[in-house]
């Protein structure tokens, strides 16, 4: 981040398309071997009576450490970031997810500036699919 930062300041949005090669490409990093809700559909029908896979809430993670990553820059959030999110709808093959936030504390620390950003995600109908904060520590000077 070039600029300093200011309380209230927005982070870009960030907007991906989930598919279901997507989700599938996703869990095949984590899980290789392991059948569950996120990459077999009889599963996920099984427990929880949809008719498809739903998405890891990682990959809302992922999307908001994006997000987080363009607004500190990656030499600042790659050293000292951090996201938590809290999953409240699920996310599908065809979705669209965007991510949004603003600043909402910024606490001196030994080494800089702890930003703390309150963060959203929603789809494509304007529901919240999770929400949390992501915080990274901006060196002084």
């Amino acid at each position: 981040m070039a600029s300093p930062i200011v309380d209230n300041a927005s982070i870009p949005t960030l907007t991906k398309s989930v598919t279901e090669e997507s989700i599938l490409q996703f869990e095949s990093c984590g899980i290789l071997e392991r059948e569950n809700i996120h990459n077999n559909y009889e599963l996920a029908a099984r427990r929880l009576g949809t008719t498809y896979t739903l998405a890891s809430g990682r990959m809302s993670v992922t999307f908001a450490s994006e997000a987080l990553r363009r607004f500190f820059g990656p030499e600042v959030f790659n050293h000292s970031g951090s996201v938590n999110l809290k999953f409240l709808r699920p996310v599908k093959d065809g979705d669209t997810i965007t991510v949004s936030g603003s600043v909402i504390q910024q606490d001196a620390v030994e080494n800089g500036t702890q930003v703390t950003v309150q963060v959203q995600c929603h789809n494509q109908n304007g529901d919240t699919t999770a929400v949390g904060q992501g915080y990274a520590t901006v060196p002084q000077g």
